[in-house]
């Protein structure tokens, strides 16, 4: 599976390895980001939450004095200004079934993690403001300016002169930094999803894909982008598991998957991501919409004056 353009010039032309860096730095991330917003819990069980949560901010995050109130790490939006969502959008949303997320909203409600009422769901100010809520919030937020200094170092953003000024603000708004990240990942997860048609089978591919790449080195992944069935170095089930918290079978059961609509084949020594011919063009689309929310990404957290507070711990 190729994460950049497959007609990329000869493998050691120095242009191309900018690029493909940059790539599996974003691999990282969105499954960094993933990995800890799932926490202890069911991947399906967290991203229900994120899309609940990111619907019911709707209200805040559009409106510039909102943000700046509730924004900080340590306040949270009352519960009469978030925006209640219907189970439906959120199921269609991961394109899960209806019944799957409504059995997930009644176990969350039970724990306090969502209150179901006549107009949809919400995801309470309790939920979000717990000490383990904290932790992964402040997580995401690190996770997120190491992503943004690689990305830096890459020559992937516009210089810092042409960014556009940002606000002074005193305490970093590390919950509305948050709330971009759940926007940007929610986005991959969406296009991921569309393309193998299940959430867990996307996760399970992305960590295929990252555990093909990681030992290569950056002069290596040219050629990976043009034939990933010879140059990805296979993986086992035993060690996709191990990280995924999922048992083998589950893993075993989604490769088959995987298997089956050409995005992953069998090799002497274990498994290899690839791209089947009918799946470029969206593999394509994915490459192009992700460099477009990235920019989104980072163009968010210049305006909410994140940047020129990392910016000013590193000078």
């Amino acid at each position: 599976m190729s994460t950049a353009s497959p007609t990329s010039a000869p493998a050691g032309a120095a242009q191309d390895l900018q690029p493909w860096e940059v790539a599996r730095a974003s691999l990282h991330y969105i499954r960094d980001i993933v990995r800890i917003t799932r926490g202890d819990r069911h991947f399906l069980d967290a991203l229900i939450f994120t899309v609940a949560l990111d619907a019911n901010m709707t209200p805040v995050t559009r409106d510039r004095s909102l943000l700046a109130a509730y924004g900080g790490a340590e306040v949270s939006t009352p519960d009469e200004l978030r925006r209640p969502v219907s189970i439906n959008a959120v199921a269609t949303s991961l394109r899960l079934p209806l019944e799957t997320v409504r059995r997930r909203f009644l176990n969350m409600s039970r724990d306090g993690l969502c209150v179901i009422g006549p107009q949809g769901v919400i995801i309470p100010r309790a939920a979000v403001t717990s000490a383990v809520y904290l932790a992964e919030q402040r997580a995401r937020f690190d996770r997120t300016r190491g992503f943004y200094q690689t990305m830096q170092a890459g020559g992937a953003l516009p210089d810092r002169a042409a960014r556009e000024a940002s606000p002074a603000t005193g305490e970093p708004l590390v919950r509305a930094a948050n709330w971009a990240v759940s926007e940007y990942a929610l986005r991959i997860c969406g296009e991921l999803v569309a393309l193998t048609g299940n959430v867990v089978s996307s996760i399970v591919l992305l960590d295929l894909v990252l555990a093909n790449i990681d030992q290569l080195p950056p002069s290596a992944l040219p050629d990976w982008g043009r034939d990933p069935e010879h140059f990805g170095r296979p993986v086992r089930i035993g060690a996709l598991a191990g990280p995924l918290r999922v048992s083998g079978e589950t893993i075993r059961r989604h490769l088959l998957t995987l298997e089956t609509l050409g995005f992953c084949r069998r090799r002497s020594g274990g498994l290899v991501a690839v791209a089947p011919d009918s799946a470029r063009p969206q593999l394509m689309r994915i490459v192009e919409t992700n460099r477009t929310n990235s920019a989104r990404l980072f163009t968010r957290l210049g305006q909410l004056g994140v940047l020129d507070g990392w910016d000013a711990a590193i000078a």
